[in-house]
């Protein structure tokens, strides 16, 4: 499987690093070992060094984003206060530019997952991040963001009257989307352009899709009768219809018979689901909902006995890593292995989570994780 990945690395590399030498900056260092390895430029402390380095040296170096509304933000360089109200922000941007105090306000909700999550052993900066100034909607508290004195903020692109405020008060904003495979690559190069880590951020893009790829090589094998029907419960009776979602369902060889409703947190009621009646349920992990409440029918007024993915101990939540694997993020391929080693154990029989997941935070963080934080993100997907 290494081996794989590293020549898709080497072929894929090849393109995005002629892009990067065509738009990156000048001082970009050598990166001949990038066509086996991405390991050599992942995020560490000497990385936040280095990108504190460039602040310095760029000076009056401008920084001009485009955003996902298409506007235009101009920074004067490096921002040394950055805040963010969006939830899945503080992960992505890690992967990108690595520790680092820039970060210095985010969401409440953001906090929440960081408490649950490998990141905290790995960010601990983040900790502290000042969240008082967004509710888990969204809506901005303008007097307390602007006693953090922000460089920049990020907020979604949907919510107009937020940023006319913060841009009305002086602030500047980048507006996100959210919601498919090419929103996040923007992310991901947007917070590259800022930082000037923009070789870095296709790197990441580059990985990404080698290990993407490695599960694709085997699901292209299947026939449409070998995917599993596979159900994703956002919470209590709402269920997961079209949207990134689809993506890696389809990617890890599943079918989601709710992927012809569109949207999230759809509301449907026991009749459908036993109409549908998936082999394997994931219970999504923004909710409190665990296996066991279907597994031993502790829901009120609901008889889950009767679904063969509770019938064959199929129930699984979806794990949380650096950040809830529901939403797109930059370990979406992780969640296509798991998924992938759930749905076809056969198939991937060779392939050990465990290691997958250490290799990963190796090759992204540069961070080795313990048998201990393996079991945290690994070993509570089911809980009877």
């Amino acid at each position: 499987m290494k081996k794989l990945k590293k020549l898709l690395l080497m072929g894929m590399l090849a393109g995005t690093m002629a892009l990067v030498t065509g738009c990156g900056s000048s001082e970009q260092k050598e990166t001949d070992t990038l066509t086996t390895e991405v390991t050599e430029s992942t995020p560490t402390e000497e990385a936040s060094t280095e990108t504190e380095k460039t602040a310095e040296e760029t000076g009056s170096k401008k920084i001009v984003i485009e955003d996902q509304l298409g506007k235009t933000i101009e920074l004067d360089g490096v921002p040394d206060k950055v805040v963010t109200t969006i939830m899945p922000f503080p992960y992505i941007y890690y992967a990108v530019v690595g520790n680092s105090d820039n970060l210095i306000g985010c969401n409440p909700s953001s906090i929440t997952a960081y408490e649950n999550s490998a990141l905290k052993y790995m960010y601990p900066e983040l900790a502290n991040a000042n969240t008082d100034f967004v509710d888990t909607s969204f809506v901005v508290n303008i007097e307390e963001l602007l006693k953090l004195e922000p460089d920049v903020v990020f907020q979604w692109n949907y919510m107009d009257e937020e940023i006319e405020k913060m841009e009305a008060a002086g602030i500047k904003v980048v507006a996100l989307q959210y919601g498919t495979l090419e929103d996040l690559e923007t992310w991901i190069r947007i917070i590259g352009t800022m930082f000037d880590k923009e070789e870095r951020a296709e790197e990441l893009i580059t990985y990404f899709h080698a290990n993407v790829a490695e599960v694709e090589e085997k699901v292209g094998t299947l026939s449409m009768e070998d995917y599993e029907n596979i159900l994703i419960l956002s919470d209590n009776l709402k269920v997961n219809g079209a949207g990134f979602y689809e993506y890696w369902v389809e990617q890890s060889g599943a079918i989601n018979p709710a992927g012809d409703l569109s949207g999230e947190a759809l509301n449907v009621n026991m009749e459908q689901i036993y109409e549908w009646n998936p082999s394997i349920i994931y219970i999504g992990n923004f909710t409190d909902i665990q296996p066991s409440d279907l597994m031993e029918n502790k829901l009120e007024g609901q008889d889950w006995s009767v679904v063969d993915a509770v019938k064959n101990g199929q129930v699984y939540k979806i794990p949380i890593g650096g950040y809830r694997w529901d939403p797109p993020g930059v370990e979406t391929p992780l969640m296509i292995k798991w998924l992938a080693k759930i749905q076809h154990p056969e198939l991937f029989e060779d392939m050990d989570m465990r290691e997958e997941v250490k290799e990963f935070y190796k090759d992204v963080y540069n961070f080795e994780l313990t048998e201990e934080m393996l079991d945290e993100i690994l070993e509570d997907t089911q809980d009877f």
